[in-house]
């Protein structure tokens, strides 16, 4: 099991008990595109009230900010700005540019039907060459994490990493090596579930369900 420290097991219960970690059937965005897709036994919900009525509190979201600011300084990743992927990520990202001292930068969506794109940068200050870190609350398959590097090096931003909470594992981190990019997770869905099983709050055979499905949907 990777090893997790002592505030990453806090954050690990706490997730589990405001309702962001939830295990059923689920829709995941990935739906969208695959429709024909097996439902997720799992499902992580990393919105605020304000945003899809999601259950992160005030406290959450500034304990995950500061993990995925710890991130930065555990991998000395250096940066001169952050943007957070919309709009999961964003929250994260303003409590990111405040721990890091570092401007923050707003990407927008455009939207057309019930499909939505990351293509612009709407507000913030920045200059050509100026290295960004993207932020966001998870990874699946990264679709939206090259739509944010792509808006960003079209500005001639240099992305230097993407920081989520989570890595569901299913091939996000590899599409985003093959691209030249790194991703660095405070959690992996493995870690934590190896977690939760360590501290019974979840039975080894719903686990194995959750590890089958990643296994045959990455």
């Amino acid at each position: 099991m990777r090893k997790m420290d002592l505030a990453q097991e806090v954050l690990a219960l706490k997730l589990l008990n405001a309702g962001v970690v939830k295990f059923g059937a689920f829709k995941l965005k990935l739906h969208e595109t695959q429709p024909e897709a097996p439902l997720s036994p799992i499902y992580i919900n990393l919105r605020t009230p304000d945003n899809k009525d999601g259950p992160l509190t005030v406290d959450l979201v500034e304990n995950i900010g500061w993990q995925l600011f710890n991130i930065t300084n555990k991998e000395r990743i250096e940066f001169d700005l952050v943007a957070g992927i919309p709009r999961a990520g964003e929250p994260f990202a303003e409590v990111v540019s405040r721990w890091s001292g570092k401007p923050l930068i707003k990407l927008g969506k455009k939207v057309e039907g019930d499909k939505r794109k990351i293509d612009a940068i709407v507000s913030g200050r920045y200059q050509s060459g100026q290295r960004i870190l993207l932020v966001d609350d998870l990874i699946t398959q990264a679709d939206t994490k090259k739509e944010a590097i792509n808006v960003c090096r079209g500005a001639g931003l240099d992305v230097v990493g993407v920081v989520v909470l989570l890595d569901r594992e299913q091939g996000g981190s590899e599409e985003l090596k093959k691209m030249g990019y790194d991703l660095f997770s405070a959690f992996t869905l493995t870690a934590l579930l190896d977690y939760y099983v360590l501290m019974r709050e979840i039975e080894p055979a719903l686990r194995l369900q959750v590890m089958n499905y990643l296994a045959n949907n990455r």
